[in-house]
């Protein structure tokens, strides 16, 4: 099929004026395709949309502007289901739904779910404060689904009765950004230049679309039999009108970025000369997209095949072509409420006009060829059938992002689900000035420190870059991840059973016994010949160990006992931890006050008090030495209900750091694109710290044998205010 032509107003003899359209194929485009199957209806619902079957969601909740509203780091659950709201139960995407029976199989159809726009809207991006300029004929320009927009137009874009295409430009553009209680277009917040593509009105058309600042300028039309060589370069831009048009559309094209639908002739061998213009005027290329008409084989993952290409390939357009659905339900001219089927290249430009509407709403602070950049870079193209002819390099030069073209599909199909989310490295500039890819940024903390750094970054978003200059926010507290914190009842077991049963029923109290209890791995004690030294060596494996001197400084009825720890932790318990390594230093006093004769009554008071110094990750540029303290007591009693038995009641506070800080300084986003490198101080103390509640009964079961029951209530878990945990457990061992 011909794409959509225009017929020419009549020129001067001698000037050879391009061929008419061909009006049979041009009448069976624009016929209603019911006979196809291809779409399931003809009209919309009446009245408001039902809210409350479909919504939308803040890509980054408690971020701050425009990034933080739309920013989406990857494909969330949450993501999905509010777009598949929009699919499911909006009437004004189910009157797309349709279906194609291609060799016996059943394909389905929706342009605005193959093209991802229910991922765009889910969002709330509408376009709003973009505008597209359509070049066109036969605009309604009181058509309903333009109500409340800013229109402009140049030339005479009425309806004509008389032409093929009545209704072409109110299709067009009501795909591009219309919206109605029946059917919505891909960018509903966008405005709109109507423009006549007459040869004397084009010139004017180039000039309105610079002078509103027109993101895109969409063409669903073309010149038939002009293929894209030197010959017909001359022919048509030997016309001193037509000069004049791509002298005005070189001075759009310096900012904003022109839409060609490329022709509809299936078998066409050679591209038409304005969908693959960049071949002879290389300067258009970076502001040129081709356009062409294709129904995928998709789901919510993405295109796996080809179902029909309705439209001619990309050809020598194929470094600017992009593919979408371009069969639409839409504004039909006959009146302000009237709507119709159509398919063709025609209606698949729109849609990639209409997400560039869309990207520069969501990023702002980029120019409309960064944004084309962006489409094509993020086209599917993993589907069957795609071979690659090639790649271009899409940052202009540097080599860095390279996407694969086909000669039939281009880039692939447009995928503007895949344009909002970051492209490439995400990355952040440091205060060096210095671009760091922001997964090298991120870091773990220490359990000593609970969620204070986390709750120390809340509300902060910081401003990062994809590789095609994408602004994002990222949320400060997302760099840091907080020390894994094992179920209470792992933690408790894994140290009953390190445990010599018999010798910590009978034995005296050890001023060292829970020197290393917050550590990993295992603990060696050794108590010295006269009783009044002790040594404890921790063994945790890697980057974790330690050694504990203790000495008795009075005894009697009251034992007193001085030490002194060392440490070195891997960053688990105490400090930071990433990519590179991490951990900390740890030194301190520690002081233990008890009273056990090992037959009757007992309690241990026992404390310390250190200082850690802690290894600065990449992404903070400081950290002050920290301090940390624990304390525990230990009340009980022996031979409760059996000879040897012991009972014991417990309170500690595990762990924790008293005092500390650390600094990031970092580019915090303002809101729309603006940041500012500014210096992040936060406490490295948790708010609320762990408080652990015990009772524990040990009893000899017999002469091999050793029973222990615990129970135990920590709250604030991991030094995590309001976290709570419960753990029991139930130990026997037996020695043969």
């Amino acid at each position: 099929m011909d794409w959509a032509h225009v017929r020419f107003r009549q020129v001067p003899a001698m000037i050879s004026a391009p061929s008419a359209p061909h009006t049979s194929r041009l009448a069976g485009l624009w016929a209603s395709l019911s006979c196809l199957a291809l779409l399931a209806g003809c009209g919309g619902g009446e009245g408001e949309d039902p809210l409350e079957e479909f919504y939308t969601i803040s890509g980054n909740p408690g971020g701050s502007g425009i990034f933080g509203a739309y920013f989406m780091q990857s494909i969330t659950q949450e993501w999905r289901d509010a777009a598949a709201s929009f699919r499911d139960n909006n009437p004004r995407y189910k009157v797309q739904d349709g279906t194609f029976a291609i060799g016996g199989r059943t394909v389905f159809a929706n342009p605005l779910h193959s093209s991802r726009m229910d991922y765009a809207h889910a969002l709330g991006l509408t376009g709003t404060g973009a505008v597209i300029a359509v070049v066109d004929n036969g605009f309604l320009r009181t058509h309903e689904t333009f109500a409340g927009k800013t229109v402009t137009h140049t030339g005479d874009t009425a309806v004509d009765d008389g032409s093929q295409v009545p209704s072409h430009g109110t299709t067009v553009a009501s795909i591009a950004a219309g919206e109605s209680s029946t059917m919505v277009g891909v960018a509903p917040g966008a405005d709109l230049v109507f423009s006549s593509w007459d040869v004397l009105d084009l010139a004017a058309a180039a000039d309105e679309a610079r002078r509103r600042g027109a993101v895109a300028q969409n063409n669903s039309w073309g010149f038939v039999d002009r293929p894209i060589t030197q010959a017909s370069h001359e022919s048509i831009f030997g016309i001193p009108a037509y000069a004049a048009w791509l002298a005005a559309l070189k001075l759009y094209a310096a900012d904003g970025v022109v839409v060609f639908a490329i022709s509809n002739e299936e078998d066409a061998a050679t591209a038409g000369l304005m969908e693959a213009l960049p071949l002879l005027e290389p300067d258009l290329e970076t502001a040129w997209i081709a356009a062409g008409n294709a129904v995928p084989v998709f789901d919510d993952d993405g295109v796996s095949a080809v179902a029909l290409r309705l439209s001619a390939g990309c050809l020598e357009a194929a470094r600017w072509c992009l593919m979408a659905d371009g069969s639409w339900y839409a504004a039909m001219a006959g009146s302000n409420s009237a709507y119709g089927s159509a398919t063709g290249s025609s209606f698949a430009a729109p849609q990639v006009s209409g997400a560039l509407a869309l990207l520069a709403e969501a990023f702002p602070h980029l120019a409309p060829h960064q944004l084309r950049a962006r489409l094509l870079a993020s086209a599917d193209n993993t589907f069957t059938g795609f071979t690659a002819a090639g790649s271009i390099d899409l940052l202009e030069g540097d080599e860095t992002f390279l996407h694969a073209y086909s000669t039939e599909f281009g880039h692939g199909f447009l995928d503007i689900r895949a344009a909002l989310l970051p492209i490439g490295t995400l990355t952040m500039t440091m205060a060096d000035g210095g671009a760091v890819a922001v997964t090298e940024l991120g870091f773990a903390t220490g359990g000593a420190m609970g969620d204070a750094v986390v709750r120390g970054l809340a509300g902060v978003d910081l401003a990062a870059e994809d590789a095609l200059g994408g602004g994002f926010d990222v949320a400060a507290k997302s760099f840091a991840t907080e020390a894994a914190v094992e179920p209470l009842a792992e933690t408790v077991a894994a140290r009953a059973l390190g445990k010599d049963f018999a010798r910590a029923r009978t034995a005296p109290i050890s001023p060292l016994a829970r020197s290393f209890e917050a550590f990993p791995g295992r603990t060696l004690e050794l108590t010295g010949p006269d009783g009044g030294s002790a040594v404890a060596l921790m063994l945790g494996g890697g980057e974790s160990y330690g050694i504990a001197l203790s000495r008795r400084v009075a005894e009697g009825t009251l034992n007193l006992d001085l030490g002194l720890k060392l440490s070195r932790d891997d960053g688990s318990l105490m400090g930071f931890a990433d990519a590179t390594g991490g951990g900390a230093a740890m030194a301190a006093l520690t002081v233990s006050l008890s009273h056990d004769l090992g037959s009757g009554s007992f309690f241990a008071l026992s404390g310390e008090m250190g200082l850690a110094d802690l290894t600065t990750p990449r992404a903070l540029s400081g950290v002050t030495t920290a301090s940390f303290d624990s304390l525990s007591l230990d009340v009980g009693t022996r031979n409760v209900l059996a000879r040897g038995d012991r009972l014991a009641v417990g309170v500690s506070l595990p762990m924790a750091v008293t005092a500390g800080q650390a600094e990031m300084v970092v580019p915090v986003a303002l809101g729309q694109g603006r940041s500012e490198m500014r210096s992040l101080a936060f406490d490295l103390a948790p708010s609320e710290r762990q408080v652990d509640l015990s009772v524990s009964y040990q009893a000899s079961m017999g002469e091999n044998s050793e029973l222990l029951v615990e129970l135990v209530h920590a709250q604030n878990y991991g030094n995590r205010a309001g976290i709570t945990d419960n753990a029991a457990v139930l130990g026997m061992r037996w020695s043969f």
